[in-house]
């Protein structure tokens, strides 16, 4: 874990999946109020709760969570039982699947699979606990709807610091300064509400933007300008091999070859690492299905 900016931490939180170290993260900010953002899959969240002990964090003023996908909320059930009088700040349509998560357990399991086993399954939340983000208005916390990763998906701004989650898609910096990006789309997608929530966010005064996955970055503007511009461009390739390329059991993995050829924020690819690009191409067949089903539902 490491202070990335005043009194804010990134927590790192590792697995044992091949490619998972520095992928998955929680954010805490420790001031006069002290929140987390994000708790991640229930199996972490032992790492989790050590690194705040670690910290000397004894007591939270808030839990929030961007969105209720499993690999940044799937252990909120375990964590508030050591946090019990935490609030848990979401999106309104997440609010029942927190308190009953058997549903979004389900939905899980069906697309990430063994990805989803290891995450390990969620316990629910006492509805007392539950706040919708869209009425959340304490401790300087303003949320931002932003849907497109998930319709359910919250932004959250406080201060210096923009906490993202997946709307500028997943990021990763490497040792040399350069940066690796990629969109977060899987289905259902929608280009178009996609594309306004990074415009939403391009009207804030410049922020610290804090990724879901995985860092942070002072370049706000221009990451958020060159991810917008790369929806556009998947869209584009993607729409092109689904004219020319036969749509098989392999059309995921072209359209991802293609891309990596084509896409410039994918340039990075090779300085990854073998293990990483396991994950990637894992996430990006989600990514590149998610445009796929978006462009046959448009006509395209």
């Amino acid at each position: 874990m490491s202070e990335l900016a005043k009194n804010l931490w990134l927590i790192p939180l590792n697995y044992k999946l091949t490619g998972f170290t520095s992928f998955i993260g929680a954010w805490l900010y420790k001031g006069e109020k002290t929140f987390v953002v994000d708790v991640g899959p229930a199996a972490t969240v032992p790492v989790l709760l050590k690194a705040l002990d670690e910290l000397g964090v004894r007591r939270l003023d808030a839990v929030l969570l961007t969105h209720i996908h499993i690999d940044h909320a799937g252990g909120i059930g375990d964590f508030v039982s050591h946090f019990p009088d935490t609030p848990v700040v979401c999106h309104k349509s997440g609010l029942k699947h927190l308190a009953n998560p058997d549903k979004l357990w389900e939905g899980s399991l069906k697309t990430l699979g063994d990805t989803a086993r290891a995450y390990g399954p969620l316990l629910p939340v006492s509805p007392e606990l539950l706040r919708d983000a869209a009425d959340f208005r304490e401790h300087d916390i303003e949320p931002l709807m932003t849907p497109g990763h998930a319709p359910h998906h919250v932004s959250y701004l406080f201060r210096d610091y923009l906490f993202g989650g997946e709307t500028c898609g997943v990021y990763t910096e490497l040792p040399d300064g350069d940066f690796y990006l990629r969109p977060a789309t899987p289905p259902r997608f929608f280009l178009e509400t996609s594309v306004k929530s990074i415009e939403s966010l391009l009207e804030v005064p410049h922020k610290l933007f804090c990724f879901g996955h995985f860092g942070l970055t002072r370049d706000t503007p221009r990451l958020l300008e060159i991810h917008r511009q790369q929806l556009s461009d998947w869209a584009h390739i993607i729409r092109n091999q689904m004219q020319k390329a036969e749509q098989g059991p392999d059309f995921q993995d072209h359209c991802i070859d293609v891309l990596l050829q084509k896409d410039p924020l994918l340039k990075s690819w090779d300085k990854l690492g073998p293990a990483i690009q396991e994950r990637e191409r894992f996430f990006l067949r989600n990514s590149v299905r998610g445009y796929v089903e978006y462009l046959r539902e448009m006509g395209h």
